[in-house]
């Protein structure tokens, strides 16, 4: 266990709320999960974190009372920087919260470091009440992009973070959603010419920071301050340029929004044909009208 140095982690709670400031990146992200979220008030909400607690303090003030947990280590040392209340570290990825205790539930980059996502949502649903809402924030898969290829090529992969996987594909989300929630809104934003320069950036950051610049270590010291200013400084010079790319709203995005509505689970089991195959297999090896192969 760290000891605690309240001035220490007041600095990294400033530096890191000015770093958010200069990251459009961050900053869009959060926009759309407030956006997304609406007002708080009177509700009991829970915030699944990828370790970003600048992120995970700036959802309190939609109001409300707020709950965080996390699926590693590394996030929970981030996210308890920014955080005063208990987070909990999720162990066998089972959330340690009664059923239907509540009204909203944030995972901000977070799903792909479950095992078994697809039942870490089903473990969601069982926290959720009947009419609550689950907001999810991922990495769109792009895996024939320029943006995969440098998160590749410079290991800044989110399997390089001990993830489970890259991101999903927009059908892949719905896909692990289907069986519990309506899916009514999905938003694909941050195009590739931002994401690839954004790797550049991460890039050449590495020197003086390995670890993403939101991505708090537990041990900080008065050294890593210093490193943070840099950052900033770096940061503020790229800006001006990242708005920019930020523009080309035109070009496919790589980040990836969806709000969905929770309803009863039922898991939705696509029929079969006797011979095995599914019904959509079959029209497409049968001509329409006869039961005979085309």
């Amino acid at each position: 266990m760290r000891e605690p140095d309240n001035n220490l982690e007041t600095e990294v709670r400033v530096w890191q709320e000015k770093l958010l400031t200069r990251s459009l990146r961050r900053s869009k992200k959060l926009d759309r999960l407030k956006k997304a979220i609406g007002t708080t008030l009177n509700f009991q909400c829970l915030e699944i974190s990828e370790g970003d607690g600048t992120i995970s303090a700036q959802l309190r003030t939609l109001g409300g009372s707020w709950k965080t947990a996390v699926p590693t280590r590394e996030a929970f040392d981030s996210v308890s920087y920014s955080l005063t209340e208990n987070i909990s570290l999720l162990h066998e990825e089972k959330l340690p919260f009664e059923d239907n205790s509540f009204d909203r539930l944030i995972i901000v980059g977070a799903l792909k470091y479950f095992t078994d996502d697809y039942e870490f949502l089903h473990e969601c649903h069982r926290v959720l009440r009947n009419d609550g809402w689950v907001v999810i924030t991922e990495t769109r898969r792009a895996p024939l992009s320029l943006t995969a290829l440098f998160k590749t090529l410079f290991g800044l992969s989110p399997l390089n973070r001990n993830a489970k996987r890259r991101g999903y594909k927009v059908q892949e989300l719905f896909d692990k959603l289907k069986d519990g929630y309506d899916v009514p809104e999905t938003i694909v934003y941050s195009n590739g010419f931002l994401e690839s320069a954004a790797c550049i950036g991460e890039l050449m950051q590495k020197p003086i920071i390995p670890v993403p610049s939101w991505l708090v270590r537990e041990n900080v010291a008065q050294a890593d301050l210093s490193r943070y200013r840099q950052l900033y400084s770096l940061a503020s010079l790229a800006f001006p340029f990242m708005w920019l790319l930020s523009k080309l709203e035109f070009i496919p995005g790589h980040q990836l929004l969806v709000r969905s509505r929770r309803r009863h689970w039922r898991p939705r089991i696509q029929p079969k044909l006797i011979d095995g195959r599914s019904i959509a297999e079959a029209a497409i090896n049968t001509k329409i009208g006869t039961a005979a192969p085309f």
